[in-house]
């Protein structure tokens, strides 16, 4: 294998090249990633104001739904 930029050769497999310093092959994953949820597909969120005490209390709720 050879470095993508210079043509070097990379016998060892190095990340970088030895000759030029740069990535010695290209990715074979792209970094993009798509997650697709429930939630991701809505287009009806609302939105609305609420104090603490009672998002507590929405929350303790759920959670005792759940035992």
């Amino acid at each position: 294998m050879s470095c993508q930029y210079c043509n070097e050769p990379n016998p060892e497999s190095w990340f970088y090249c030895r000759e030029c310093g740069k990535r010695a092959s290209e990715p074979k994953w792209t970094i993009n990633s798509w997650v697709m949820s429930e939630m991701g597909k809505r287009t009806d969120m609302e939105f609305s104001e609420t104090t603490v005490e009672e998002s507590m209390k929405k929350m303790q709720g759920a959670i005792n739904a759940t035992r």
